[in-house]
């Protein structure tokens, strides 16, 4: 198929065979994971569900119907985590708050980044759209789909983070939540920032995750929807703002030429690190999944396709920190916490683990506890840092 944003001719990149949609799922039915790229605007996607979005779609809604973020036991209202913070600095750097007060987010969970500005700005009215039933929400908040719902064009800041990457029909998405804008209203939008996922060394290839944007991508995009690309951020997610407005001039974001030879390269990576983990265990070493997610399914998926019976032949455990996902079975494999593991020969850890923050409490867990023998990866990335607890 065309690129779904600019219309030009598709670049095959790779494929995975085997792909569990979402540990939200309680369902075994793999797909395939088939991903092309654009050379011109450098998107790249999923080429399986662009194909066939509406049974795509109909497979993930069990996920999106069971997905709960953040838990009120989990988490006081409201989290601020570092992404909160880094796109409240965003926005206070090119927004003028003395003309917002209006202030809707598709995709607001609980609620807890509008909330969270709230308590900087107070004169700030807020609107949640959320497409889960959460059972807690913090702001008022309409529930549904998003494509389905009328608003009025009276917003001053509409916000759509970690929204875009979801949508298999991103034209229509981003024109329909436009109306929402008063005239010169803004809105920003917050995804992935591919290349810094591949630089870190994370499995950035989750089935939910649709679509992954460039910096070119994103100015088409809004172009189509009548909106201009006024501010581009790359700090860690990938940030934009646009605003809605007739003619005037657009801030045409960098494609990265270099893209897909990154995700080429990362590939690369992948087939040589499940090679020394297969040697490894044909050996008698054990692996140990830290983090229950949807990147380990996404590594384990790899493994499975390309191990065959050695995946089943060989010593698996999952470890996670939330008590509520204990003694499930994702993947076939029952999760567990820390103080009930221990592992019997060489130990083979993997973080899996989308975001920095989390992976960096992560990893000190994991090297309090690791022996001479053992091995330590982030996804598919030796670590290269230093060992202080092994003797």
């Amino acid at each position: 198929m065309n690129c779904p944003i600019c219309g030009n001719a598709a670049v095959a990149l790779f494929d995975r065979q085997l792909q569990l949609g979402s540990v939200h799922m309680y369902s075994e039915k793999t797909r395939p994971l088939f991903m092309e790229g654009c050379e011109a605007c450098h998107f790249v996607w999923n080429a399986t569900a662009f194909a066939q979005p509406r049974e795509f779609e109909t497979w993930m809604a069990p996920a999106y119907d069971a997905y709960q973020l953040l838990s009120a036991d989990l988490h006081e209202f409201p989290l601020v985590d570092p992404r909160a913070e880094m796109s409240k600095a965003f926005l206070d750097l090119h927004c003028d708050w003395s003309q917002i007060r209006h202030v809707v987010e598709v995709g607001s969970n609980r609620g807890d980044f509008l909330a969270g500005l709230q308590s900087f700005y107070p004169d700030l009215q807020l609107l949640g759209v959320e497409s889960s039933p959460l059972p807690f929400v913090g702001i008022p908040t309409i529930f549904g789909d998003v494509r389905q719902i009328q608003l009025s064009s009276s917003f001053d800041l509409l916000v759509a983070r970690q929204v875009l990457e979801h949508m298999l029909y991103p034209q229509a998405f981003l024109q329909h939540i436009a109306t929402f804008l008063r005239e010169d209203g803004l809105l920003m939008v917050e995804v992935p920032d591919l290349e810094n996922d591949l630089d870190e060394g994370i499995d950035p290839w989750v089935m939910e995750h649709v679509g992954h944007y460039s910096g070119k991508s994103l100015a088409l995009l809004g172009e189509q929807a009548g909106l201009q690309l006024v501010a581009i951020d790359r700090g860690y997610q990938l940030t934009v703002l646009y605003r809605k407005k007739k003619g005037g001039t657009c801030l045409m974001g960098t494609g990265w030429s270099d893209r897909l030879e990154r995700i080429r390269a990362f590939s690369e990576k992948v087939v040589l690190s499940q090679q020394e983990w297969r040697e490894l265990t044909e050996q008698g070493a054990e692996l140990c999944f830290y983090g229950a997610s949807n990147v380990f399914l996404a590594v384990s998926g790899v493994l499975q396709q390309i191990w065959e019976g050695q995946w089943e032949a060989s010593c698996k455990s999952l470890i996670d920190d939330y008590p509520h996902k204990h003694q499930s079975l994702i993947n076939g494999i029952k999760v567990q916490a820390w103080d009930t593991f221990t592992p019997k020969n060489t130990c083979i850890y993997i973080i899996c683990a989308m975001y920095r923050y989390h992976r960096q409490k992560m990893l000190q867990k994991v090297l309090d506890r690791l022996r001479p023998q053992d091995r330590l990866y982030t996804m598919w990335t030796p670590y290269r840092g230093t060992y202080a607890n092994r003797s």
